[in-house]
């Protein structure tokens, strides 16, 4: 059921409504959402969301927008459910066609425009702002290498991989290297295993990315950001070409 506040939400310029929301797994799902006053945004920044608790006050939450900048007539976003939190318990009551507050765009995740290779480590839902990147690269005819690594416990998390397979069979400017850390609850996965962090060095080496010419870009669990941030210091890579966006598991 929708909370009896929702449509309590005031039209203060900032109104928008739920367009679509498609399961990927137990507790993971892509929705889109609309605005009515929609606003332009550049690849990796994120949207606030909100929606009116059980006291009435709107509770807000950052995401990352995974949609191509050049459409904004639906924001997409991937969001897991965290159980106990103060915002996802109240999306996951909601509707197509729901009210929600929608603002945005802020953060400072960008995509550098230096020509290096670029070197993109997901975990879970820090997949998004880099869906967005690839996705406004590809509608704007970009070229430019991308190595995706993407980490997630089991297959049946791994969102857009439909999409990111046939792009990486059609783009030459693109790998996409998705891996699994609970292999055994996948019985069908035979692709990499680990957690991403783990295969991040294995993979530069594979395909002999350096320092010289290519920025790391790292969103997801804390722990993996920093994990890849010392991997890629030990390996020369300087700090303005590691770029950090970390996401609280525990903020929901």
């Amino acid at each position: 059921m929708v909370p009896a506040t929702a449509t309590a939400l005031k039209n203060d310029g900032h109104q928008g409504r739920l367009t679509s929301r498609r399961e990927i797994s137990p507790g993971l799902v892509i929705i889109r959402a609309a605005a009515d006053h929609p606003f332009a945004f550049d690849p990796g920044q994120y949207a606030t969301l909100g929606l009116p608790g059980a006291d009435g006050k709107l509770v807000q939450r950052p995401m990352s927008i995974a949609s191509s900048a050049d459409d904004v007539t639906e924001y997409e976003f991937l969001i897991r459910l965290v159980p106990g939190g103060d915002f996802t318990p109240l999306l996951w009551q909601c509707h197509i066609g729901d009210p929600v507050h929608i603002t945005g765009p802020k953060g400072l995740f960008l995509l550098e425009d230096d020509g290096r290779t670029c070197v993109f480590v997901a975990s879970g839902t820090g997949l998004a702002p880099f869906m967005s990147m690839i996705r406004t690269m590809a509608s704007r005819g970009q070229m430019r290498n991308i190595v995706l690594l993407h980490g997630v416990s089991r297959d049946v998390d791994l969102a857009w991989r439909d999409e990111l397979d046939a792009m990486a069979l059609n783009s030459p400017w693109l790998r996409y290297v998705p891996t699994v850390s609970r292999s055994q609850e996948s019985p069908g996965w035979s692709g990499a295993t680990g957690r991403v962090e783990s295969i991040f060095a294995s993979q530069l080496d594979r395909l002999s990315i350096g320092s010289a010419d290519a920025t790391i870009y790292a969103c997801g669990n804390p722990h993996m950001v920093e994990a890849v941030a010392r991997i890629a210091t030990d390996r020369g890579f300087r700090p303005e070409h590691i770029r950090r966006e970390l996401y609280w598991r525990d903020a929901g």
